[in-house]
């Protein structure tokens, strides 16, 4: 009997079935890996990964143990026991298993593949649809990680030390520790239109919580649908500002190798599983693994990386898996979206970041037919967006939060609330804003509180602006400065009204006192501060302006920006140096004057009908405009008589710019600029070519062309360059290792100067002491040749400039070296 009984116990614990359930992650960042392959050890009982490494998979039979495997990682196998468990996989990257994936001599079946993938991908892509709309779920997670010895010293670190730990969504089963310190949620609404292209995002709900987080609105904006849209189906996917390859680019052969490894069922489809193995890893491509569907070729899913071999800064590692669906035949639109970038630490003195962009789609809808009126405001933000509790959260996410995503913001609350922190936060940000914040009020720009000229000798200067606790719609800015040189206080203060965010409006009203370039100061050329300080340090063509101005913008139409600006300028010349300002109040009775006051008004158009903008407070910012063309028209008019100004004239101008790509030849920048100027007015009034005598080089000036060398009343110039992102010097085997990035450029400009106006500059003074010379154009224009490399030490630039002609001028050369800082990725 006894016998009897066991053999029935051993029987039933025999067919006691095996779930097991979890989830299978990156170890090293933690991120979810997607249709990975899961199999009880020794059976053919297996299951894919779900988009979000989820798995569940049972069997009756008699088992001990179940494996996880991937391409490219190194394979994992764990015991398992009878009933329902769970069980979850951190399994590490292996370059040696992704390197034995080769294509043996012969005909390589997944080229077949991609050409037909290539083919037909026009047909997929979302482009071709007249319109589209879809619900989108957004979240993002931040964290810091890639903690540097030198870092664990500070006391920041020491405040936050017990806070780090592992994080379901961003660490498992990994000894990796991390710190969440911000994570947002989006709720929203995305709509498309072709033609003409249009697209709009209405954001019904979102969620922040973050470290030095102020302003929720410009934060949602950011983070929503509008600027998290990755397209394989195009040839190039643009990311950090660069170009990269996809592996259905139609010139994708060039740059990757293709790898049929196996063929599996997704939602019913046979499909094939492709990995994608770059030629060259500094080049801008990806690796990883895509799944193109059988008989219609389209890409149903992938999971691609951009590994730390790339040509970009300060990214460890920036991965990118999507999943399609097809919502109608021949129409396929990504379901869900992850992107995880694991950022580096930036110097032995700081920490590393890792970010998680996660989205979710569905309720898609294809052709439908809205006005172009409704695409008007571009990212909508409803009112009660940021009213809704957790309790309403739980019922619109797309997925439940699970519990790691939950511990998520309990960590942000708390480290939010420490002392140390909160100092740390203020003072980066400080740094980046250039201001520091007390109540409703901003004391800075902090980079112009010490400086120095010629005219003033050694400078301090103190200011100060409103911000949002002061008013969402006024804005009032305020300096004061000493020279202790000339011994004499100048000012500056403006008052600014925000109408409307809708049709971006605004007016404002300006008054000044100070020191500034003559004839220059007022010219845009895309100068930063650091030339802008250092162009004046040893010059001695400075002028004292008072100045008041009002003015207005608003965007009539979309992409159509209209300004208009009222101003009353009085200039004086101090003698001081060997520069000497003087003009002819009238050539005929050779009376001198280094002073005038000018009154005008100026309408300016400008034309940019992709950019894309978002508000922050009381600014709009432009995130692109997405390498189309950007034209702006200007026109002044002089007022003579009109708030004592001296002359009548009409100034015409002319701007087109554009950025743009050729895929991995690099990119592109080009503008061309055209001014005109009728009326007889002092040269400060005309079109002064802006030279520069500085050891900085920049893009808006003629870098071998002294101050006042050349003006004009009428003008043409182009300027051109083209960045290789490190083309050539990616294949050079000593530099290649370094990262470095080569240039070239070109600028031309050539103009006249009518002898009206070129006769009201004297030779010499009142006293006859020779006035600095101010030049014009023979028949010949000026140019210059330039190239160099970027990125030394990820952050110098250096130019290399040749002068081409004019070189018979004086304290001219023909040849100069000079550099500036640049940060890109």
């Amino acid at each position: 009997m006894a016998i009897a009984m066991l053999y029935c116990i051993s029987g039933a614990i025999a067919q006691t079935p095996v779930t097991v359930k979890g989830k299978v992650s990156d170890g090293e960042t933690g991120e979810a890996l997607p249709y990975v392959n899961v199999i009880f050890t020794g059976t053919k009982i297996g299951t894919l990964t779900d988009f979000d490494g989820f798995f569940s998979i049972t069997t009756a039979g008699p088992v001990d143990s179940l494996t996880v495997s991937y391409v490219g990682y190194t394979k994992l196998t764990k015991a398992v026991k009878p009933g329902i468990q769970t069980l979850n996989f951190a399994i590490f990257p292996n370059d040696a298993i992704l390197a034995s994936t080769v294509v043996r001599p012969g005909v390589n079946p997944a080229l077949r593949i991609i050409k037909k993938a290539q083919k037909n991908k026009k047909d997929y892509n979302l482009d071709k649809l007249e319109s589209f709309e879809y619900e989108s779920y957004s979240r993002v997670q931040l964290a810091v990680d890639n903690i540097s010895e030198q870092f664990k010293k500070r006391k920041i670190f020491k405040a936050m030390e017990a806070m780090f730990d592992t994080i379901s969504s961003l660490s498992v089963d990994s000894a990796i520790p991390v710190l969440p310190v911000f994570v947002s949620e989006t709720m929203s609404d995305y709509y498309f239109r072709k033609l003409p292209r249009r697209t709009k995002e209405i954001i019904h709900a979102t969620k922040v919580k973050g470290v030095g987080v102020g302003d929720d609105s410009y934060i949602a904006q950011v983070l929503g649908s509008t600027f998290q849209q990755y397209n394989f189906n195009e040839n190039n996917l643009y990311i950090l500002d660069k170009d990269f390859i996809s592996p259905l680019s139609i010139q994708s052969i060039s740059y990757y190798v293709f790898s049929l490894i196996d063929s599996v069922f997704l939602d019913g489809r046979k499909c094939f599983v492709i990995l994608v193995n770059p030629k060259n890893k500094r080049d801008l491509v990806f690796t990883g693994t895509i799944w193109v569907t059988d008989s219609t070729f389209a890409l149903k899913q992938l999971s691609l990386e951009i590994t730390k071999e790339a040509n970009l800064n300060f990214i460890e590692k920036m991965k990118i898996q999507q999943e399609m669906e097809e919502v109608e035949p021949g129409t396929w639109i990504p379901r869900k979206t992850r992107v995880l970038i694991d950022i580096s630490e930036v110097t032995s003195n700081t920490a590393g970041m890792i970010g998680l962009y996660y989205n979710s789609n569905k309720n898609f809808r294809v052709n439908t037919n809205r006005d172009l009126k409704f695409f008007e405001e571009k990212i909508e933000i409803d009112p009660l967006a940021y009213d809704f509790d957790d309790r309403h959260w739980d019922t619109i996410r797309h997925e439940k939060l699970d519990s790691g995503d939950v511990k998520i913001y309990k960590m942000v609350d708390s480290l939010k609330n420490q002392p140390l922190v909160k100092t740390y936060v203020d003072f980066v940000e400080t740094m980046v804003e250039g201001y520091k914040s007390y109540g409703p009020i901003d004391y800075g720009p902090y980079s112009y509180i010490i400086g120095g000229n010629p005219l003033e000798g050694f400078k301090m200067r103190a200011g100060f602006r409103t911000n949002e606790i002061f008013s969402k719609d006024w804005v009032l800015k305020a300096y004061g400065a000493y020279g202790f040189g000339d011994k004499k206080w100048k000012y500056g203060a403006t008052v600014e009204y925000v109408i409307s965010r809708k049709k971006w409006t605004k007016v404002g009203a300006f008054i000044k006192n100070d020191v500034e370039l003559l004839g220059l100061t007022d010219k845009d050329y895309g100068t930063a501060v650091l030339f802008d300080n250092f162009s004046t340090l040893g010059s001695n063509q400075l002028n004292r302006a008072k100045e008041f101005s009002l003015c207005g913008e608003s965007e009539f139409m979309k992409g159509y920006i209209q300004k208009l600006y009222l101003n009353n300028k009085t200039i004086e010349y101090d003698h001081y140096g060997n520069f000497y300002f003087r003009y002819f109040d009238n050539p005929e009775n050779k009376i001198q004057s280094s002073s005038f006051i000018n009154t005008t008004i100026t309408l300016e158009g400008r034309f940019s009908y992709k950019e894309l903008y978002v508000i922050r407070n009381k600014k709009r910012i432009s995130m692109g405009n997405f390498k189309a063309p950007v034209i702006t028209i200007s026109y002044t008019h002089g007022f003579k008589g009109v708030f004592n100004g001296q002359f009548n004239y009409n100034k015409f101008g002319l701007l087109l710019w554009q950025f743009n790509s050729l895929g991995n030849w690099g990119t592109f920048e080009y503008n061309i600029r055209a001014g005109k100027t009728l009326g007889r007015v002092p040269y400060p009034l005309l079109d002064v070519l802006r030279g520069n005598q500085s050891y900085f080089s920049t893009k808006g000036a003629y870098n071998l062309m002294n101050f006042y060398e050349f003006v004009t009343d009428q003008y043409i110039s182009a300027h051109y360059e083209h960045q290789f992102n490190g083309l050539l010097l990616n294949r050079m085997p000593l530099l290649k290792k370094w990262k470095w990035r080569e240039f070239v450029n070109f600028k031309v400009v050539y103009g006249t100067l009518s002898d009206k106006n070129f006769k009201l500059i004297p030779k010499t003074d009142d006293f006859g002491i020779p006035v600095s010379s101010i030049g014009r154009f023979d028949k010949r224009p000026y140019a210059e040749f330039g190239y160099g490399i970027e990125n030394i030490f990820k952050f110098l630039r250096i130019d290399f400039i040749h002068r081409i002609n004019y070189l018979e001028h004086a304290n001219t050369n023909p040849f100069g070296v000079k550099g500036t800082v640049v940060i890109r990725f």
